[in-house]
């Protein structure tokens, strides 16, 4: 006969397993909210984002007056250290190109208390947070946009994130059918 504390631990151990195989099957999509042009600027002002980019935003801003680009933020602990990476979306007038809009990532440094840059990429807000592999890397599945056309890929470009780095891996990854009950 089991004793209770054994059958308490199979059941904590089958609960991760199935979180962890649910992550395999169902990736998490990420959630954009609307964030403040104020945030937006405070972030991109900070001393390590690229100037590129901080001058883009704050252009844009002045050369479209009447529709500025729109900010998003999302949230997501991308490589389990327990902090929350910061993505910041930019979209709109003067932020999109062929290659999509402005994706921005931002770690919180814990020795600075503070979130500091990590990288940037041509992107959409369409964005699947896949397993972390046993590599240590998390995989994130991109949907490419024309940012021009705002057309939208049929498949999603994979990357893969470890510390600040989001590269590539040349491979897609077609969206999940509906039987397949993610939410």
């Amino acid at each position: 006969m089991f004793k209770i504390s054994t059958l308490c631990l199979l059941l904590v151990i089958a609960t991760q397993a199935a979180m962890v195989f649910a992550e395999d099957i169902c990736p998490v999509k990420l959630r954009f909210e609307k964030a403040s042009h104020s945030l937006a600027s405070t972030l991109l002002n900070d001393q390590s984002v690229p100037a590129i980019i901080a001058s883009s935003w704050r252009e844009a801003n002045e050369k479209f007056a009447s529709e500025p680009p729109e900010a998003s933020i999302a949230r997501y602990d991308l490589n389990g250290d327990g902090w929350k990476e910061l993505l910041l979306y930019l979209s709109g007038r003067g932020m999109c190109g062929r290659g999509g809009c402005h994706l921005i990532i931002f770690a919180f440094n814990p020795s600075k208390h503070k979130l500091e840059y990590q990288t940037v990429h041509s992107s959409s807000d369409d964005i699947l947070l896949l397993n972390h592999q046993p590599d240590g890397y998390r995989h994130l599945a991109i949907r490419q946009m024309d940012g021009i056309s705002l057309i939208r890929a049929e498949q999603y470009t994979l990357y893969r994130w470890q510390e600040g780095d989001l590269a590539q891996t040349g491979e897609t990854l077609r969206l999940p059918s509906p039987e397949d009950h993610c939410d």
